[in-house]
């Protein structure tokens, strides 16, 4: 077996496959590399049996096969090299002898046979389905901020997919805040129908990099996405997702109507004054003013700021985390620096709405308040 390839190339393919490499195993096979080079081109494989990911990039193959290479010590290589021009030339010999050559030195390690490596799983017949990147990016990104992180809850620690046909709607909740998107299927094309998956949330964040359309192929077990030059495969989460739906107030009539940015940079300057445990803020509102307070009876510390706003209802007292605040109105829709979001409110003790417009549910989160 033998390649050659750009240095600046083979990083950047070795890098997107690092994260299914996991970081100390009982399995020695899976802190390998797969690479295989056949018709111009090398893949490069990785996975911790939870996460498969594979990258494909152009190479000179002068002689085909597939050898399993130390990952750390290849990425180590590869990174230290990093910026050299020119390419390089890896090499696979007898007994697994690996040898890396550039125009300025050569580097030997000791690989795997390729028959002890996963088999990877076959998604023949399965649910298939395809996103645009804008969507699938979006996805990702209105969401995986949001997953929970309790083990004791490992339904919530991924991302709910939920197949309706001509929409696709995903979510992923912590308990104490929600992020809903709703998706529609590209024209002339469906998703499938009833279907519903947990991705963990390692898929998800994984998914925010993507850069190009993916097709994506749903088993019973797995998930895999398939994009220009690398495929990631997941297993799914087998958990029962909570029926997030319900809790969802279909009452909430107090609308207040605010600047994005101005609001979140009155949270972040406020919060400087909060309780370091409590994270608490308050918003009190009145017809066209919110005022953000922050206060730390420990410290005697406290902050103040007032946002203009429009708010359709008589004055309201309402206290949350500050972070969830934050971490909601970042992941809204900002086009501009005149970009407003719509809080929708029922009572101080009720969970709150948040919108980029009073009628577009296209993107919604939802966030509990806390007592004050």
């Amino acid at each position: 077996m033998q390649f050659s390839v750009a240095l600046n190339d083979f990083q950047k393919h070795l890098q997107k496959v690092t994260p299914a490499v996991p970081s100390k195993s009982t399995l020695p096979v899976l802190e390998h590399f797969l690479i295989r080079a056949a018709g111009g081109a090398v893949t490069i494989t990785a996975t911790d049996l939870e996460l498969t990911i594979t990258a494909t990039l152009l190479a000179d193959v002068s002689a085909e096969g597939s050898a399993l290479v130390p990952a750390r010590k290849l990425t180590d290589i590869v990174k230290a090299l990093a910026g050299a021009e020119g390419s390089v030339t890896f090499s696979r010999g007898e007994k697994y002898d690996i040898t890396l050559k550039t125009g300025f030195g050569q580097y030997a390690m000791k690989g795997m046979s390729e028959d002890d490596f996963p088999e990877l799983p076959d998604f023949r017949g399965d649910a298939e389905t395809f996103f645009p990147a804008a969507d699938i990016m979006r996805i990702a990104d209105k969401t995986a901020f949001a997953v929970s992180t309790d083990e004791y809850k490992p339904a919530m620690t991924g991302v709910l997919l939920q197949f309706r046909g001509s929409q696709m709607k995903a979510a992923a909740t912590d308990s104490y805040r929600l992020s809903r998107v709703i998706i529609s299927a590209a024209e002339g094309r469906t998703f499938p129908d009833q279907l519903d998956v947990i991705i963990p949330a390692r898929m998800a964040e994984l998914l925010r990099k993507v850069n190009s359309d993916a097709r994506a192929s749903i088993s019973r077990t797995h998930a895999q996405f398939t994009m220009d030059d690398a495929t990631i495969i997941t297993r799914l989460i087998d958990e029962r997702f909570p029926a997030y739906e319900n809790v969802i107030p279909a009452d909430n009539d107090k609308m207040m109507v605010v600047n994005n940015r101005d609001i979140m940079a009155a949270i972040k300057r406020v919060s400087l004054f909060t309780n370091a445990n409590s994270r608490q803020i308050r918003f009190v509102i009145t017809r066209d003013i919110v005022t953000v307070r922050g206060d730390d009876d420990e410290s005697g510390n406290h902050a103040s700021e007032e946002v203009r706003c429009e708010f359709n209802q008589d004055d309201m007292e309402i206290g949350f985390n500050y972070k969830f605040v934050e971490e909601a109105l970042q992941n809204m829709d900002i086009a501009d620096t005149a970009a407003e979001s719509v809080f929708l409110f029922s009572s101080p003790t009720r969970a709150a709405l948040l919108k980029n417009k009073e009628d577009d549910d296209s993107l919604l989160m939802l966030i509990m308040p806390v007592r004050l």
